[in-house]
């Protein structure tokens, strides 16, 4: 009896085993399908509504704009209501823009909250799941075509101002919502997304403190 109570456990185990691997499997598939469908992602522009919750204030902050990846380049953000503010992230340095188009790189960075969403959608959107990964841990949720990614910082110095980030998308990324260690929150819904091949030369102007040249070959993208 106990030699058939220890076999049925051991199948049991195995079976579990078994699911867990096989379930493992699957959710990696996901993941692979995601990063290749923000991989094949040259330039995309669209529209954002973003909503700042604060610790202390009765009333949310919203704002409202544009934004666009350019693939190897960075990513451009641009709140225009209720107020322009403007600026392209790449990978080493911020440009600040002003509304007539004129650019200056960025002496002092925002809060490290800011920082930090910065950092995390240029990444994503860049694919680059392997710094992401080095920076938080990465809890994925699947649902048909839906998709859910959590954030939990792995650094001591951003668990100390940022407790989670929650990515939600299908083909593109949709929402983002960022909750700081003393509960503000930011939610960021990205819409009316366009997919391109190549920046238009009105789009590349944004990556450059002096474009004229590096954007010409591009003055009759759409």
């Amino acid at each position: 009896m106990n030699k058939l109570i220890v076999f049925i456990r051991s199948l049991l185990l195995g079976v579990g085993l078994l699911l867990a691997c096989t379930a493992q499997a699957n959710t990696q598939a996901q993941i692979d399908q995601v990063v290749k469908r923000l991989s094949d992602i040259a330039v995309v522009q669209g529209g954002f509504n973003q909503q700042k919750k604060l610790q202390g204030l009765a009333y949310p902050l919203n704002a409202q704009g544009q934004f666009i990846f350019w693939r190897g380049q960075g990513l451009y953000i641009a709140n225009e209501k209720p107020f322009f503010s403007a600026m392209t992230i790449t990978g080493g340095d911020i440009i600040n823009w002003q509304k007539n188009g004129t650019g200056s790189i960025a002496s002092e960075q925002s809060g490290l909250i800011q920082r930090e969403i910065n950092k995390t959608l240029l990444a994503f959107l860049s694919a680059d799941i392997a710094l992401i990964q080095q920076r938080f841990i990465a809890d994925w949720i699947f649902e048909q075509e839906q998709w859910q990614l959590t954030l939990t910082p792995r650094l001591d110095l951003i668990k100390k101002n940022m407790r989670n980030a929650v990515m939600n998308g299908d083909q593109f990324l949709q929402k983002l919502v960022v909750t700081a260690a003393n509960g503000d929150e930011t939610t960021i819904e990205f819409h009316s997304q366009i997919e391109s091949a190549a920046p238009s030369a009105a789009q590349c102007q944004w990556f450059y403190l002096q474009p004229q040249q590096p954007c010409a070959s591009f003055a009759s993208a759409p």
